[in-house]
């Protein structure tokens, strides 16, 4: 199954990651072709009871803009939300929600989270999305403290850094059970970085452009990671959209 690159730069969102070498532009490409599920109504916790989910806003650049179509395009912003604001869900396109509530519109899929009563205390991590989002609202103490740190080290490229860091967390602190999980998820998510890194270069190597996008839909988010692999995905874009354009001629 091959990615179509004319398809990809249709959106505004591709474009804008072709001109500029942003630390995004994996993540873009992952949140436009594997959208998170749906948010249910109703879901089940581990014990097998009704748990009740809601969909809210997670911008890491607020506020979260509300467009008329499930578009980036010139002029068709009509509104913008906070972080932390329900939206009521009513629809889904390509890695776009539609909504009704607090306002009618489309919001980008990946800058919104799912929240549900009964979540355990740590976060769902897994090994694609290591950003802690508890980080908005853990306490202000020294764990705290100690756990953004070790977070801020990964995304920087230094993994012994932030494990000694996570390590450091004493049990009583609120950030100690975000901690014991991310012990957990980080060194998994970096040996998967670091292995499709590797496996982006052999491509680039054998010209397979192809593959090399394959492998960035489905990158780990890890900062230090993307910014390697970023000027190779923008090299692939390049030479697969020519090899179109060459093709239709």
């Amino acid at each position: 199954m091959s990615v179509n690159l004319k398809t990809i730069l249709k959106s505004p969102l591709m474009v804008g990651a072709c001109l500029t070498a942003t630390v995004t532009l994996v993540g873009t490409m992952y949140a436009l072709t594997h959208p998170r599920s749906m948010v249910k109504l109703a879901d089940s916790s581990p014990s097998g009871q009704a748990t009740s989910c809601k969909t809210v806003v997670f911008d890491d650049k607020p506020p979260l803009n509300v467009r008329a179509t499930p578009a980036v395009q010139p002029g068709n912003i009509v509104a913008s939300l906070n972080n932390g604001e329900t939206v009521t869900v009513v629809g889904e396109q390509d890695g776009w929600l539609k909504i009704s509530a607090p306002t009618t519109g489309w919001v980008y899929q990946n800058l919104t989270r799912q929240k549900c009563e009964g979540d355990p205390p740590a976060a769902r991590l897994s090994s694609r999305r290591v950003v802690d989002p508890a980080l908005e609202v853990l306490p202000d103490e020294s764990g705290t403290r100690l756990y953004r740190e070790a977070v801020s080290q990964f995304q920087a490229g230094n993994l012994p850094g932030a494990i000694k860091l996570a390590q450091m967390i004493s049990a009583d602190s609120a950030a100690y059970p975000h901690a014991q999980t991310a012990l957990k998820i980080m060194p998994q998510a970096w040996d998967q970085a670091k292995v499709q890194y590797q496996k982006a270069v052999n491509a680039e190597k054998q010209s397979r452009w192809n593959d090399v996008l394959k492998i960035a839909i489905k990158y780990p988010d890890i900062r230090y990671w993307r910014e390697k692999l970023t000027p190779i995905v923008k090299k692939a874009i390049r030479m697969q959209y020519f090899a179109e354009s060459q093709a239709d001629q």
